[in-house]
Protein backbone atom coordinates (compact mmCIF):
# COMPACT_ATOMS: atom_id res chain seq x y z
CA UNK A 1 0.00 0.00 0.00
CA UNK A 2 1.20 3.28 -1.18
CA UNK A 3 3.04 5.21 1.85
CA UNK A 4 2.47 2.39 4.51
CA UNK A 5 5.22 0.22 5.42
CA UNK A 6 4.16 -2.91 7.84
CA UNK A 7 6.66 -5.04 10.18
CA UNK A 8 6.76 -7.13 12.72
CA UNK A 9 8.95 -5.47 15.35
CA UNK A 10 11.49 -5.61 18.14
CA UNK A 11 10.61 -3.75 21.07
CA UNK A 12 13.01 -1.49 22.18
CA UNK A 13 12.94 1.61 23.72
CA UNK A 14 11.83 3.78 21.16
CA UNK A 15 9.09 2.22 19.33
CA UNK A 16 7.83 1.22 23.09
CA UNK A 17 7.88 5.28 23.70
CA UNK A 18 6.20 6.01 20.44
CA UNK A 19 3.72 2.85 21.46
CA UNK A 20 2.90 4.45 24.48
CA UNK A 21 1.97 7.78 22.79
CA UNK A 22 0.33 6.58 20.09
CA UNK A 23 -1.91 4.53 22.81
CA UNK A 24 -2.62 7.76 24.66
CA UNK A 25 -3.22 9.68 22.06
CA UNK A 26 -5.90 7.47 20.08
CA UNK A 27 -7.17 6.79 24.20
CA UNK A 28 -7.88 10.42 24.48
CA UNK A 29 -9.14 11.40 21.29
CA UNK A 30 -12.02 8.41 21.44
CA UNK A 31 -12.64 9.11 25.54
CA UNK A 32 -11.89 5.37 25.94
CA UNK A 33 -9.44 3.48 26.48
CA UNK A 34 -7.38 2.27 23.04
CA UNK A 35 -5.84 -0.55 24.95
CA UNK A 36 -7.26 -3.28 27.07
CA UNK A 37 -5.96 -3.53 30.89
CA UNK A 38 -3.81 -6.52 30.42
CA UNK A 39 -1.88 -5.50 27.42
CA UNK A 40 -1.30 -1.71 28.89
CA UNK A 41 0.23 -3.01 31.70
CA UNK A 42 2.55 -5.35 28.95
CA UNK A 43 3.18 -1.93 27.63
CA UNK A 44 3.53 0.00 30.58
CA UNK A 45 6.29 -3.23 31.73
CA UNK A 46 8.09 -2.61 28.27
CA UNK A 47 8.10 1.32 29.36
CA UNK A 48 10.16 1.04 32.55
CA UNK A 49 12.59 -0.69 30.35
CA UNK A 50 11.99 -4.55 31.61
CA UNK A 51 13.10 -6.90 29.48
CA UNK A 52 10.73 -8.08 26.90
CA UNK A 53 11.34 -11.83 27.98
CA UNK A 54 10.52 -10.82 31.67
CA UNK A 55 7.21 -9.30 30.84
CA UNK A 56 4.79 -12.74 31.76
CA UNK A 57 2.43 -13.47 29.01
CA UNK A 58 3.05 -11.56 26.60
CA UNK A 59 3.67 -9.61 24.21
CA UNK A 60 4.49 -12.34 21.44
CA UNK A 61 4.97 -9.65 18.76
CA UNK A 62 4.30 -6.02 18.24
CA UNK A 63 2.99 -5.93 14.34
CA UNK A 64 3.49 -1.86 13.77
CA UNK A 65 2.52 0.05 10.76
CA UNK A 66 4.76 3.36 9.84
CA UNK A 67 3.27 5.95 7.04
CA UNK A 68 6.12 8.43 5.90
CA UNK A 69 8.24 7.67 8.86
CA UNK A 70 5.92 7.99 11.62
CA UNK A 71 4.06 5.33 14.00
CA UNK A 72 0.71 4.98 12.96
CA UNK A 73 -0.54 1.65 13.91
CA UNK A 74 0.32 -1.07 16.13
CA UNK A 75 -0.91 -5.04 16.54
CA UNK A 76 -0.60 -6.59 20.09
CA UNK A 77 -0.48 -9.97 19.63
CA UNK A 78 -0.10 -12.31 22.74
CA UNK A 79 -0.36 -15.95 22.83
CA UNK A 80 2.15 -18.72 21.61
CA UNK A 81 2.95 -21.97 20.03
CA UNK A 82 3.26 -23.82 22.51
CA UNK A 83 -1.19 -23.18 22.99
CA UNK A 84 -2.07 -22.36 19.32
CA UNK A 85 -4.52 -19.62 20.69
CA UNK A 86 -3.45 -16.15 20.14
CA UNK A 87 -4.89 -12.91 21.24
CA UNK A 88 -4.88 -9.71 19.64
CA UNK A 89 -5.46 -5.80 19.48
CA UNK A 90 -5.27 -2.99 16.75
CA UNK A 91 -4.53 0.62 17.95
CA UNK A 92 -4.44 3.02 14.86
CA UNK A 93 -3.83 6.66 14.64
CA UNK A 94 -7.37 7.88 13.88
CA UNK A 95 -5.91 10.71 11.63
CA UNK A 96 -4.23 8.15 9.40
CA UNK A 97 -7.68 6.45 9.04
CA UNK A 98 -11.08 7.76 7.15
CA UNK A 99 -12.90 9.11 10.30
CA UNK A 100 -15.96 6.60 9.42
CA UNK A 101 -17.23 4.24 11.73
CA UNK A 102 -18.15 2.14 8.84
CA UNK A 103 -15.53 2.73 6.72
CA UNK A 104 -12.44 0.32 6.97
CA UNK A 105 -9.04 1.97 6.72
CA UNK A 106 -5.64 0.99 4.68
CA UNK A 107 -3.75 0.65 7.91
CA UNK A 108 -6.26 -1.23 9.86
CA UNK A 109 -6.40 -3.42 6.94
CA UNK A 110 -2.77 -3.84 6.41
CA UNK A 111 -1.77 -4.54 10.12
CA UNK A 112 -4.57 -7.48 10.59
CA UNK A 113 -2.96 -8.96 7.39
CA UNK A 114 0.15 -8.99 9.02
CA UNK A 115 -1.15 -9.84 12.05
CA UNK A 116 -2.59 -13.33 9.77
CA UNK A 117 0.27 -13.91 7.90
CA UNK A 118 2.36 -14.03 11.08
CA UNK A 119 0.64 -16.32 12.84
CA UNK A 120 0.62 -18.33 9.78
CA UNK A 121 4.35 -18.40 10.20
CA UNK A 122 4.57 -19.69 13.17
CA UNK A 123 2.32 -22.56 12.98
CA UNK A 124 -0.84 -21.72 13.09
CA UNK A 125 -3.81 -21.75 15.57
CA UNK A 126 -7.15 -19.80 16.88
CA UNK A 127 -6.96 -15.95 17.14
CA UNK A 128 -9.52 -14.15 19.06
CA UNK A 129 -9.48 -10.36 17.81
CA UNK A 130 -10.52 -7.47 20.30
CA UNK A 131 -12.41 -4.37 19.07
CA UNK A 132 -13.12 -1.70 21.85
CA UNK A 133 -16.49 0.19 21.03
CA UNK A 134 -16.94 -2.11 18.18
CA UNK A 135 -18.29 -0.38 15.34
CA UNK A 136 -19.47 -1.75 11.93
CA UNK A 137 -16.31 -1.04 11.10
CA UNK A 138 -15.12 -3.33 12.77
CA UNK A 139 -17.42 -6.40 11.81
CA UNK A 140 -16.07 -5.16 8.19
CA UNK A 141 -12.25 -5.38 9.00
CA UNK A 142 -13.16 -9.15 10.83
CA UNK A 143 -15.33 -10.82 8.67
CA UNK A 144 -12.61 -9.29 5.28
CA UNK A 145 -10.27 -11.52 7.32
CA UNK A 146 -11.79 -14.49 7.61
CA UNK A 147 -13.21 -13.68 11.41
CA UNK A 148 -16.43 -14.61 12.88
CA UNK A 149 -18.19 -12.95 16.19
CA UNK A 150 -17.82 -15.25 19.27
CA UNK A 151 -18.32 -12.90 22.42
CA UNK A 152 -19.70 -9.76 22.65
CA UNK A 153 -18.84 -7.62 26.20
CA UNK A 154 -21.14 -4.79 27.17
CA UNK A 155 -19.97 -1.90 29.33
CA UNK A 156 -23.00 -0.84 31.66
CA UNK A 157 -23.19 2.51 33.80
CA UNK A 158 -25.22 3.29 36.30
CA UNK A 159 -25.69 6.86 37.99
CA UNK A 160 -24.17 7.11 41.68
CA UNK A 161 -25.44 6.88 44.66
CA UNK A 162 -27.21 3.49 42.25
CA UNK A 163 -30.77 3.66 41.86
CA UNK A 164 -32.23 1.59 44.57
CA UNK A 165 -29.49 2.00 47.16
CA UNK A 166 -32.30 2.73 50.02
CA UNK A 167 -34.39 -0.48 48.23
CA UNK A 168 -34.00 -3.14 50.27
CA UNK A 169 -35.73 -5.53 47.39
CA UNK A 170 -33.22 -4.00 44.76
CA UNK A 171 -30.23 -4.23 46.94
CA UNK A 172 -29.97 -8.06 47.83
CA UNK A 173 -29.58 -9.16 51.51
CA UNK A 174 -28.00 -7.69 54.22
CA UNK A 175 -24.76 -8.83 54.17
CA UNK A 176 -21.33 -7.62 56.06
CA UNK A 177 -17.83 -7.41 54.09
CA UNK A 178 -14.78 -6.37 55.51
CA UNK A 179 -11.38 -5.23 53.56
CA UNK A 180 -8.45 -6.95 51.53
CA UNK A 181 -5.53 -8.24 53.43
CA UNK A 182 -2.50 -7.88 51.15
CA UNK A 183 0.03 -10.45 52.21
CA UNK A 184 -2.95 -12.16 53.92
CA UNK A 185 -5.95 -13.23 51.04
CA UNK A 186 -4.06 -13.83 48.58
CA UNK A 187 -4.91 -17.66 48.80
CA UNK A 188 -8.23 -17.73 49.63
CA UNK A 189 -9.08 -15.09 46.84
CA UNK A 190 -7.82 -16.89 43.78
CA UNK A 191 -9.38 -19.90 45.54
CA UNK A 192 -12.68 -18.51 45.78
CA UNK A 193 -11.64 -16.29 42.49
CA UNK A 194 -11.04 -19.67 40.22
CA UNK A 195 -14.38 -21.56 41.07
CA UNK A 196 -16.47 -18.54 40.71
CA UNK A 197 -15.02 -18.21 36.97
CA UNK A 198 -14.24 -21.76 36.42
CA UNK A 199 -15.39 -21.56 32.84
CA UNK A 200 -14.20 -17.73 31.98
CA UNK A 201 -12.18 -17.37 29.32
CA UNK A 202 -9.86 -14.65 31.24
CA UNK A 203 -10.98 -14.25 34.95
CA UNK A 204 -11.01 -18.13 35.65
CA UNK A 205 -6.90 -18.95 35.42
CA UNK A 206 -5.81 -16.84 37.43
CA UNK A 207 -2.58 -17.29 39.80
CA UNK A 208 -0.85 -15.86 42.86
CA UNK A 209 1.81 -13.71 40.31
CA UNK A 210 -1.17 -12.26 38.48
CA UNK A 211 -2.89 -11.26 41.07
CA UNK A 212 0.24 -9.24 42.61
CA UNK A 213 1.22 -7.79 38.84
CA UNK A 214 -2.53 -6.50 40.20
CA UNK A 215 -1.73 -5.15 43.47
CA UNK A 216 1.07 -3.37 42.26
CA UNK A 217 -0.56 -1.13 40.06
CA UNK A 218 -1.13 2.41 41.47
CA UNK A 219 -5.19 2.01 41.26
CA UNK A 220 -5.23 -0.86 43.65
CA UNK A 221 -6.85 0.05 46.77
CA UNK A 222 -7.16 -2.99 49.18
CA UNK A 223 -9.74 -1.46 51.00
CA UNK A 224 -11.92 -1.08 47.85
CA UNK A 225 -12.01 -5.15 48.06
CA UNK A 226 -14.96 -5.67 50.27
CA UNK A 227 -14.44 -9.44 50.70
CA UNK A 228 -17.65 -11.78 52.15
CA UNK A 229 -17.07 -14.33 54.53
CA UNK A 230 -19.14 -17.38 55.93
CA UNK A 231 -18.82 -19.70 58.16
CA UNK A 232 -14.70 -19.60 58.15
CA UNK A 233 -14.79 -19.32 54.37
CA UNK A 234 -14.46 -16.33 52.09
CA UNK A 235 -17.31 -16.55 50.06
CA UNK A 236 -17.40 -13.96 48.03
CA UNK A 237 -16.16 -10.44 46.88
CA UNK A 238 -16.37 -7.12 45.17
CA UNK A 239 -12.96 -5.99 43.66
CA UNK A 240 -13.58 -2.12 42.85
CA UNK A 241 -11.29 0.23 40.91
CA UNK A 242 -11.39 3.79 40.57
CA UNK A 243 -10.33 5.10 36.67
CA UNK A 244 -9.43 9.15 38.10
CA UNK A 245 -7.92 10.21 34.61
CA UNK A 246 -11.05 9.39 32.20
CA UNK A 247 -13.89 12.09 31.44
CA UNK A 248 -15.96 11.76 33.64
CA UNK A 249 -14.50 9.41 36.43
CA UNK A 250 -15.61 6.39 36.36
CA UNK A 251 -16.29 4.00 39.93
CA UNK A 252 -15.68 0.11 38.22
CA UNK A 253 -16.82 -3.42 40.00
CA UNK A 254 -13.95 -4.77 38.31
CA UNK A 255 -14.13 -8.57 39.55
CA UNK A 256 -17.12 -9.62 41.50
CA UNK A 257 -17.95 -13.62 42.06
CA UNK A 258 -19.65 -15.76 44.50
CA UNK A 259 -17.90 -19.42 45.17
CA UNK A 260 -20.25 -22.02 43.63
CA UNK A 261 -21.00 -23.36 46.62
CA UNK A 262 -23.12 -20.37 48.22
CA UNK A 263 -25.21 -19.38 44.44
CA UNK A 264 -28.72 -18.38 45.51
CA UNK A 265 -28.90 -16.76 48.34
CA UNK A 266 -28.45 -13.49 46.47
CA UNK A 267 -25.10 -12.22 47.56
CA UNK A 268 -23.65 -11.25 43.74
CA UNK A 269 -26.44 -8.52 43.93
CA UNK A 270 -25.98 -7.76 47.73
CA UNK A 271 -21.87 -7.59 46.34
CA UNK A 272 -22.73 -5.23 43.70
CA UNK A 273 -24.37 -2.52 46.27
CA UNK A 274 -21.60 -2.71 48.38
CA UNK A 275 -19.14 -1.95 45.86
CA UNK A 276 -21.50 0.55 44.41
CA UNK A 277 -21.74 2.06 48.07
CA UNK A 278 -17.75 2.04 48.83
CA UNK A 279 -17.08 3.70 45.20
CA UNK A 280 -20.14 6.47 45.81
CA UNK A 281 -18.36 7.14 49.44
CA UNK A 282 -15.66 8.11 47.29
CA UNK A 283 -16.90 10.90 45.41
CA UNK A 284 -17.48 9.09 41.94
CA UNK A 285 -21.26 9.86 40.27
CA UNK A 286 -20.79 7.56 37.88
CA UNK A 287 -20.71 3.35 37.88
CA UNK A 288 -19.42 0.98 35.64
CA UNK A 289 -19.10 -2.99 34.76
CA UNK A 290 -18.36 -5.35 31.71
CA UNK A 291 -20.74 -8.08 31.82
CA UNK A 292 -20.96 -10.87 29.12
CA UNK A 293 -24.25 -10.07 26.83
CA UNK A 294 -24.81 -14.25 26.71
CA UNK A 295 -25.10 -13.83 30.61
CA UNK A 296 -28.35 -12.86 30.44
CA UNK A 297 -29.39 -13.38 33.88
CA UNK A 298 -26.65 -10.97 35.11
CA UNK A 299 -27.61 -8.81 32.65
CA UNK A 300 -31.16 -8.67 33.72
CA UNK A 301 -30.01 -7.78 36.99
CA UNK A 302 -27.78 -5.09 36.62
CA UNK A 303 -30.75 -3.47 35.02
CA UNK A 304 -32.66 -3.86 37.97
CA UNK A 305 -30.10 -1.94 39.90
CA UNK A 306 -30.24 0.93 37.35
CA UNK A 307 -27.72 0.50 35.09
CA UNK A 308 -28.07 0.74 31.20
CA UNK A 309 -25.90 -0.78 28.31
CA UNK A 310 -23.35 2.41 27.54
CA UNK A 311 -21.28 0.32 24.70
CA UNK A 312 -19.97 -2.99 22.99
CA UNK A 313 -16.64 -4.59 22.62
CA UNK A 314 -16.46 -7.48 20.52
CA UNK A 315 -14.10 -10.81 20.28
CA UNK A 316 -13.92 -11.73 16.53
CA UNK A 317 -12.57 -15.48 16.31
CA UNK A 318 -10.43 -17.46 13.53
CA UNK A 319 -8.62 -21.08 12.96
CA UNK A 320 -5.67 -19.74 10.82
CA UNK A 321 -3.47 -22.61 9.19
CA UNK A 322 0.37 -22.90 9.75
Amino acid sequence: MDGLDVAVATPDQQLIDQITELVDRVSMRRQHAALSEHKRMEVDQLARGNDPASVRSGPKALIVVHQDGRLIGYGHLSGGPRSDRYVLELVVDDRAETPSPVKVGPAADALLAAAVDHIGALGGGTVRLWAAHATVADDTLATDHGFHLERELIQMRCPLPFPGANDPARRGPSIHTRPFRPGADEAAWLATNNRSFANHPEQGHWDLATLLEREREPWFDPDGVLLLDYDGRLAGSCWTKVHADTTPPLGEIYVIGVDPDFHGRGWGRALTAAGLDWLAGRGLQIGMLYVDAANRAAVTMYRSMGFEPDHVDRAYSRVIDG
